[in-house]
């Protein structure tokens, strides 16, 4: 089996200092029934920030102005394949969402809320690049 490297965008979104967060469905192929923040693949061709617009579109239905990259992260998950994270503070242009079939559920979320809902690795990629520091100076 060749190994597999797939980059991987995501947005924290903002929005009357809450962050929007997704439900991935129970069915999802990868992390059913978990949080996360909104965003997905890349596509050969695509450069970052488009990647993450169009994600953001498909997800959620929003129009994001994407701010700066707080962050990038890497993990294996298996033998064969390694994910590439980076993650970028957006703000967004609308607020009506409308979740795509991959997701079940949407919160705009207070810190304290991301404390309970995100997965350990978000929660501690948050901390250990000061996402939460950021967080509340924009309040």
């Amino acid at each position: 089996m060749d190994n597999q490297i797939i980059v991987g965008v995501k947005g924290v979104i903002i929005q009357d200092g809450k962050v929007l967060i997704i439900k991935r469905t129970n069915q999802a192929h990868s992390g059913g029934g978990t949080w996360e923040c909104a965003g997905g693949k890349m596509e050969f061709g695509e450069d970052l920030e488009s990647a993450l617009i169009r994600e953001v579109k498909e997800e959620v239905g929003l129009d994001i102005l994407v701010e700066q990259i707080l962050y990038a992260t890497t993990f294996q998950t298996s033998p064969y394949r390694q994910v590439v994270i980076v993650t970028y503070l957006c703000s967004c242009k609308n607020t009506e969402i409308i979740l795509s079939h991959e997701h079940s559920d949407y919160l705009w979320a207070t810190y304290d809320e991301l404390k309970r809902y995100l997965p350990k690795g978000i929660l501690a990629d948050f901390e250990k690049n000061s996402v939460f520091s950021l967080l509340e100076s924009s309040r």
